[in-house]
């Protein structure tokens, strides 16, 4: 269960979100839209403690983060995989060195159990045949299976995508969305996508909202979404971003 109440965070004189308000249910994968620029990953690094918020209140399952001491932020952290924008794995370790990283990380398992952890989500992600390759060696779609598994690596609870399909080509596109959708719906992971991309929030989402402002103005399926009377939002669901 996501909590936030009244979330609030400025860049100097930039306001970013402005009391933003968010529920998303224990299971339930929720996306949030929005353009580039709304606030859309300051949310996600404010669910996961990487940034602090100025003002408003974040629970993640009865923890709340941004009062949180340094064990509890811990435990909060461990309970979260987040995919990255750009992936960011490790350039100069293989796909499956950088999820063993990721276990010992997190868990601190014995290596050769990491090991094996590690080949079976991979090979959930159809990358079993290139787990001794390093990221360099993979195309854009390849890294964002490889960055998905080692999220999910450490069998969260939460699940924080950031614009998972950004940089991708359509057809791409929609396989890594189906691909989060059926990993979610086998782990039961809660799961928040923060994206621009419509069809991926389609795929992906059971509830969706439109970030605008610094707030959530509207919630509901992405068919509820794309029927309100509103011209900013009728021309988000009408031309891309």
């Amino acid at each position: 269960m996501i909590k936030i109440s009244g979330l609030s965070k400025s860049f100097g004189n930039l306001a970013v979100l402005n009391g933003l308000e968010l529920f998303v249910k224990k299971g339930e994968a929720f996306s949030i839209l929005g353009k580039s620029g709304t606030g859309k990953s300051v949310t996600l690094k404010c669910i996961a403690g990487l940034l602090i918020p100025d003002a408003g209140e974040i629970i993640v399952d009865s923890i709340t983060v941004d009062a949180a001491n340094i064990r509890d932020l811990r435990t909060i952290r461990r309970k979260i995989g987040f995919l990255f924008q750009g992936g960011a794995l490790y350039d100069s370790m293989t796909i499956i060195e950088n999820l063993i990283f990721n276990l010992s990380h997190h868990l601190k398992i014995p290596r050769a159990m990491a090991a094996d952890k590690s080949e079976n989500y991979l090979t959930l992600v159809g990358l079993k045949e290139s787990m001794n390759k390093l990221p360099s060696e993979l195309s854009g779609g390849m890294k964002k299976r490889a960055a998905l598994a080692r999220a999910l690596v450490i069998e969260p609870q939460i699940l924080l995508c950031d614009e998972p399909t950004t940089g991708l080509d359509p057809i791409t596109s929609g396989e890594i969305s189906e691909l989060i959708r059926r990993l979610h719906d086998q782990f039961q992971v809660t799961a928040i996508v923060v994206t621009h991309d419509i069809l991926c929030a389609g795929i992906v989402s059971d509830r969706a909202g439109v970030l605008e402002d610094g707030i959530l103005k509207y919630t509901g399926s992405i068919n509820e979404l794309a029927g309100i009377d509103d011209e900013k939002v009728a021309g988000f669901f009408k031309s891309p971003l």
